[in-house]
């Protein structure tokens, strides 16, 4: 494509390549038109999920959901109406016998960098309206990785558990063996340990107790919780080692000072099937560094 755009922009263009150019463009024109077609038709059918995530992003602001909500309809109304402009006028010109590459070419280069941007900013805005779910970070459990306020994206496409990673999961049924009926339904931890991995009490003196996650030490666990942890896994034997059972993990937050997570610790192991999604981007503070701020598990 690029090579037979050069030689129709050099004057070195046959006539054969001339119509495969042509075709090209045929195919590349109309696969766009449809694609924001196509994005117009959703954002409208869910435009409620357009409404809530720039309001959740923007933080309940005003100003922040009504620019953003501007800005995203304004760049996909202007590339489909660019899109539709040249779809139109090469079937005018077919029609009509004249020649539509010249003005379709002197386009594409008057206004490459314009299209280019509302391209890239109308795909990328519909992309993390429609496959990621944007959260509030409330309180200090995730202190100093998260703060407070902070607005992240969490997403769950083709997501699997690891250990590291931050997610987001529906907290209601945990929350409501300890509290009763509790209105936090979502909690932000960080996965510790994950299906198959071995957890670990050592007692090497009598009152001294180490926590060790496949043999990584873990010193914010007690025996009580992780008796607690145990009995969450379905072993009711006392033992002092046992590997997660699968569909199952252990979350912390990364703030264990006592009293500021309410995490594994409290309520014990969590479903893989609660997880709402995986935390991959701070939109405020921006950041895509979410690693764990403590050098331990």
């Amino acid at each position: 494509m690029i090579s037979l755009e050069k030689k129709y922009l050099d004057k070195t263009i046959t006539e054969e390549e001339t119509a495969q150019y042509k075709k090209i463009l045929w195919i590349r024109k109309g696969i766009l038109l449809g694609l924001y077609f196509l994005m117009i038709i959703l954002s409208f059918v869910w435009v409620r999920r357009v409404s809530i995530f720039f309001n959740v992003l923007g933080g309940g602001k005003f100003s922040f959901y009504a620019v953003a909500i501007v800005l995203f309809y304004l760049t996909l109304f202007l590339t489909f109406g660019y899109f539709t402009f040249q779809i139109s006028y090469m079937v005018y010109s077919e029609i009509k016998k004249k020649d539509w590459l010249s003005l379709i070419s002197k386009l594409n280069i008057k206004l490459d960098i314009v299209s280019f941007l509302c391209k890239c900013l109308s795909i990328l805005l519909f992309i993390m309206i429609y496959m990621t779910t944007p959260c509030t970070v409330v309180g200090n459990s995730m202190n100093d990785t998260l703060h407070n306020g902070d607005r992240l994206l969490c997403t769950d496409l083709f997501y699997s558990p690891h250990q590291g990673d931050i997610i987001v999961f529906n907290a209601s049924q945990y929350t409501k063996k300890l509290y009763g009926n509790y209105d936090d339904k979502f909690f932000i931890k960080r996965i510790v340990a994950v299906s198959g991995d071995k957890l670990t009490l050592s007692e090497p003196l009598p009152d001294s107790f180490t926590f060790y996650v496949n043999d990584v030490e873990c010193p914010d666990v007690s025996k009580t919780e992780f008796i607690k942890i145990r009995e969450s896994a379905g072993i009711t034997e006392d033992k002092d080692w046992f590997k997660i059972p699968d569909g199952m993990v252990m979350v912390m937050g990364d703030n264990r000072e006592p009293g500021e997570s309410c995490d594994s610790r409290s309520f014990g192991l969590i479903y893989a099937s609660d997880i709402f999604g995986k935390v991959y981007m701070r939109i405020f503070p921006f950041s895509f560094n979410l690693g764990c701020t403590y050098h331990r598990v």
